[in-house]
């Protein structure tokens, strides 16, 4: 499905050579809220940016006729007028109201710019046959943008570029750092460099600052608990677990990513066996912009070549402890503490 580029669309915004109408959806919600408010502002700049000529729909109160009459009204004193609708839920939307909105966006005028952006609703077009549908005929009269999640050195360019601008030095190691402990949500990872240059007034953000300031996330804690199992340090994993339990956080959900972790090992380890790449191993399995995950994993069975023999008896056990977790009535976390020494001991 032909999308445009970010390079694209930015050249379009900056030269404000604007297409009639905008899909802006992706993985990545804080691009999707971000570029949508590119385009408006370049769209409406300062005073044409009014109640008249900005007018917004959503989902959960769409009006179709109301919808129609503000695509087709005349901008206010400006060259453009600019109707968005928000996170536009066409499963749950009367079959009706579909085939009216598309007979509108086939006829958009040219001083009115559609925009229909996803700042918080996911879309798979793979599952829904009328999502994959009306983007296959909003490709026939407008722009398609589709925000995936970057990759890691995309991450780190990212986050040093805020810490720049917010007169603060980061170096590529500890942008790294605060990845691995926040994750790659861009959202998240806005706020943290925001609190940690106030932190740091202007100096450089050392390891010692981030790991003052940056709570790990759900899944990097996890993470750190496999890493912790794989140094056969039994006193941390123990440690990182209580603290995941304190946090309120389900069980069988700090299973299932341990489990996560243990078959990115699997895959990667099958493949290097049969003379593939991780590469072929991203592909076959979908992994899409998480390629860091099987880089962390062939970092892993690097450094511990006795893991390769035990994968097998490893995942054994995670399922094990699974079934059981779903099943029994002993105390979860007496469960998860007995995995933790067999998973030392293999």
């Amino acid at each position: 499905m032909p999308t445009i580029t970010e390079s694209d669309f930015a050249t379009q915004v900056k030269s404000s050579n604007f297409k009639n109408a905008y899909f802006i959806y992706g993985e990545e919600k804080y691009l999707v809220g971000h570029y949508t408010r590119l385009l408006t502002d370049k769209i409406l700049p300062g005073r044409c940016n009014n109640s008249f000529n900005l007018q917004n729909f959503s989902s959960s109160d769409l009006d179709i006729d109301a919808l129609n009459s503000a695509v087709e009204a005349l901008p206010l004193m400006a060259p453009f007028k600019c109707v968005r609708i928000f996170d536009l839920n066409l499963e749950k939307e009367p079959l009706d109201t579909v085939k009216k909105l598309k007979e509108i966006i086939a006829d958009i005028p040219e001083t009115t710019v559609l925009i229909i952006s996803f700042p918080n609703l996911n879309l798979d077009l793979k599952r829904s046959s009328r999502f994959s549908s009306f983007v296959k005929f909003f490709e026939k009269y407008g722009e398609i943008l589709n925000l995936q999640a970057l990759s890691k050195p995309k991450l780190q360019r990212q986050i040093i570029k805020w810490a720049e601008k917010l007169s603060c030095k980061l170096c590529e190691k500890n942008a790294q750092l605060i990845i691995d402990k926040c994750g790659n949500n861009l959202l998240v990872l806005k706020n943290d460099i925001e609190k940690l240059c106030a932190y740091a007034n202007g100096a450089e953000i050392t390891s010692q600052i981030i790991d003052e300031i940056v709570v790990c996330n759900f899944e990097a804690n996890v993470f750190e608990l496999t890493k912790a199992i794989m140094a056969k340090n039994c006193d941390r994993a123990f440690e990182i677990l209580d603290i995941l339990l304190f946090k309120k956080e389900e069980p069988i959900a700090v299973l299932s990513v341990m489990a996560s972790n243990y078959i990115d090992m699997y895959r990667v380890n099958a493949a290097l066996q049969s003379g593939r790449s991780i590469q072929d191993v991203a592909e076959i399995f979908d992994y899409k912009r998480k390629m860091f995950r099987l880089e962390s994993a062939q970092a892993q069975l690097r450094y511990n070549a006795n893991l390769k023999k035990s994968l097998r008896v490893c995942i054994d056990l995670l399922t094990k402890t699974d079934v059981m977790l779903k099943s029994s009535r002993m105390d979860p976390k007496i469960l998860l503490e007995k995995l933790i020494v067999k998973l030392i001991l293999c």
